[in-house]
């Protein structure tokens, strides 16, 4: 899932100014040093701040994760914004200095609770958006399709699944998450070819709901996150629930794939693949 490189255009109308005084979390985290948390009203904005450009490891990972849960389970939430606060990046992916040199065990653990968290926030019971501020791969375009709702900025960013160009097969999870995005023959079109979507081509195929400056993407996404936090809860949970349902078919956890996973990973092919991308880091 890679790979480039703190724990948490279709404008159909003009959203609601971004108002609201901003609070400290009332949620507590531990050890929160790749996220940064704020409350903003009933929303939570959890912003990824790692590195130069937010790569994927076991302690942003794990810290997400706890993040999320932690959101799941506050009622003062209504909704989340998932973003980042490096220059031209959402997440690149994996981290490769750290991730690629991890052994079998280490890689089990690390992408079971990677499955943990892409899941979670797939299913989390209330309004998701992603403000995709710049680049986002492999791993961080998993946590993006995650999401219920993706604004992304304009400019020369791109937004890649390819796992594909790395000997690796996506879950059956991210398949539908990403089936659920574009719909089937959009989801294979991005699997197959594994290449970078310009802002305009993800905007076309309905990956995106909107395009906005970089600078601009975050606010836009607190909009968006707003509206859906004003709908009643219940509806809205069941509504979401049910289409989830619907998308995976009722699929099992990812974790009973990690095994096969793990192959890939560990296959000749995905080795060398591998090789040859942090040789060029």
């Amino acid at each position: 899932m890679q790979v480039l490189f703190k724990a948490k255009q279709i404008p159909t109308h003009n959203p609601p100014p971004i108002t609201g005084e901003r609070s400290a979390p009332m949620l507590k985290y531990r050890q929160m040093e790749h996220i940064q948390s704020e409350r903003l009203d009933n929303l939570l904005i959890l912003t990824l701040s790692r590195g130069k450009a937010n790569a994927l490891n076991s302690a942003l990972v794990e810290e997400l994760y706890t993040a999320l849960a932690a959101a799941a389970d506050d009622d003062s939430v209504r909704g989340l914004v998932l973003a980042s606060d490096r220059p031209r990046f959402f997440s690149s992916g994996f981290d490769i200095r750290e991730v690629f040199t991890y052994d079998r065990d280490g890689m089990a653990a690390f992408f079971g609770r990677f499955i943990d968290l892409f899941e979670s926030l797939y299913r989390f019971p209330k309004p998701v958006v992603a403000a995709l501020s710049g680049h986002t791969f492999a791993g961080g375009a998993i946590l993006a399709i995650a999401c219920d709702f993706r604004i992304m900025a304009e400019g020369d960013f791109g937004f890649a699944l390819n796992e594909i160009n790395l000997g690796l097969a996506v879950t059956p999870t991210i398949r539908h998450m990403l089936a659920d995005a574009v719909g089937v023959p959009r989801a294979r079109e991005v699997l197959l070819f594994g290449e970078p979507l310009t802002p305009a081509r993800a905007l076309e195929i309905g990956l995106v709901r909107e395009l906005a400056p970089a600078a601009e993407v975050r606010d836009r996404a607190i909009a968006c996150a707003r509206l859906l936090a004003a709908k009643p809860p219940n509806a809205f949970r069941e509504i979401k629930r049910s289409l989830r349902e619907f998308s995976s078919a009722d699929a099992p956890s990812d974790r009973t794939n990690l095994d096969q996973f793990l192959e890939f990973w560990f296959s000749v092919e995905a080795q060398d693949a591998r090789r040859a991308v942090a040789s060029r880091v």
